[in-house]
């Protein structure tokens, strides 16, 4: 855990530990690492993650968190190989019934009633609130608000410059609705940091990575 501090996310370390500390409990006490062969980590799937209830990728997550434990271990001379390795579940789940639909008027009502900032607090609740209005106002990609500078938006034209993307059709001016004006001199008014919606993690803005938001 030591020496992946500052290489993975604090989330990412404490989601290995609990992988690793919910199957120790199911080992004999004081049980040797070495003595965890496929078998016993095949019941382990299969009496323990599959029977769980838990969802395809979080069985897939902690299965791939013991595996990267084993990984070091046997780096380290600990154990000879990895009996996690090809553990995981990878089927593809059913397409039946998982067809997306458009939200109904109720629900879009519902959305737009609610207060991000009782759920997720002030700093991301408040950019929450605006993004859903400005998005869907606009139909730009989630990815393509957040990355949206000051420098992008043209305020004659009531519209801002989307300037990255995969494909041509992708890099646009995109006209911004008489209603979500406001919001866009606001946040424009508001900016500390050169950004339309301040405050977000600069992680997410690197690059052309829109669709990691």
């Amino acid at each position: 855990m030591k020496e992946i501090e500052g290489v993975q996310t604090k989330q990412s370390r404490m989601q290995h530990a609990l992988a690793v500390r919910e199957f120790a409990r199911t080992q004999p006490p004081n049980c040797s690492v070495r003595r965890v062969d496929r078998r016993v980590a095949g019941d382990f799937v299969g009496e323990v993650l599959l029977r769980s209830g838990a969802s395809q990728k979080t069985i897939n997550r902690k299965i791939a968190s013991l595996s990267s434990m084993w990984q070091w271990l046997t780096k380290r001379g600990f154990v000879g190989n990895n009996p996690w390795r090809g553990q995981g579940s990878f089927a593809k789940p059913s397409k039946q019934g998982s067809a997306k639909r458009a939200y109904t008027a109720d629900e879009l009502v519902a959305l737009l009633r609610a207060d991000p900032v009782e759920i997720m607090g002030q700093r991301y609740g408040a950019v929450l609130f605006d993004l859903m209005r400005i998005g869907l106002l606009t139909g730009c990609r989630i990815g393509e608000l957040c990355q949206l500078r000051t420098a992008d938006v043209i305020a004659d034209e009531r519209a801002f410059r989307i300037s990255h993307g995969k494909t041509e059709n992708a890099r646009r001016i995109v006209p911004v609705h008489e209603l979500a004006w406001p919001i866009m001199q606001r946040r424009l008014a508001s900016s500390s940091d050169g950004w339309v919606f301040s405050g977000l993690t600069p992680q997410g803005r690197t690059g052309n990575e829109a669709g990691s938001w």
